[in-house]
């Protein structure tokens, strides 16, 4: 029984000394990461996203935004028929990877197709499928949504207009989409490590003052 008690109070202070030295290593300036994610009559998926990701804003307006190499991963499949899935890092350029973009849908805007709304775009280049095409899929929100912002979301409706464009090669085409529904949406944070790790630290804490206790009214 002695033994037991010995036992579990070094592996306790092994494992808070393990959590302390991973907590310094650990920068609380870490970027937060996002996960979107999506369910509905044929359609369903997820991908996550860096919040710090560098914005880009190729027509220079306003109302586009791009981010290269904000996602992290991603599996998405609709019918069976577009079905993907991937991480970040296999590509050489930044530009080839994963990446969201943000665009407000207006009829001043290049890009209009008719409604006003506001767009959170899943994009997958031509790289990264191995193909001729990118995979553009538009998350379509009321418009005010971002409230005229084009910084990536970190709140978002519960439902959404989803439109998949699997043979995406703008500006030369966008061709049809071939999916047209609507998704329940969910966007919540990842918490982050420093944060796992000091929930693991207190409950350490917690286990290694229960054993002091315990043993303080043995010798009692």
């Amino acid at each position: 029984m002695a033994f037991l008690k010995k036992f579990s109070l070094t592996a306790v202070s092994s494992l808070a000394t393990f959590l302390a030295l991973s907590n310094v290593s650990i920068n609380p300036a870490e970027a937060a990461l996002f996960k979107f994610s999506f369910e509905g009559d044929g359609a369903n998926g997820y991908f996550i996203f860096d919040d710090s990701a560098q914005k880009i804003e190729p027509i220079g307006s306003g109302y586009l935004g791009e981010y290269d190499g904000s996602v992290q991963e991603y599996a998405v499949n609709f019918y069976g028929q577009i079905v993907e899935q991937g991480f970040k890092g296999l590509q050489k350029d930044i530009h080839d990877e994963a990446r969201t973009i943000v665009y407000l849908a207006r009829p001043e805007n290049i890009g209009f197709d008719g409604s006003s709304l506001d767009d959170f775009i899943l994009y997958v280049p031509p790289a990264s499928r191995g193909q001729q095409y990118g995979l553009s899929l538009r998350f379509s929100y009321p418009e005010g949504t971002f409230s005229n912002s084009i910084d990536q979301p970190k709140t978002l409706p519960n439902t959404a207009r989803v439109r998949a464009y699997p043979y995406w090669d703008f500006p030369n085409t966008t061709g049809n989409y071939t999916f047209d529904g609507i998704v329940r949406t969910r966007l919540e944070k990842i918490p982050e490590p420093a944060s796992v790790v000091g929930l693991l630290v207190l409950s350490v804490g917690f286990i290694f003052h229960r054993c002091r206790q315990s043993r303080q009214i043995q010798v009692q």
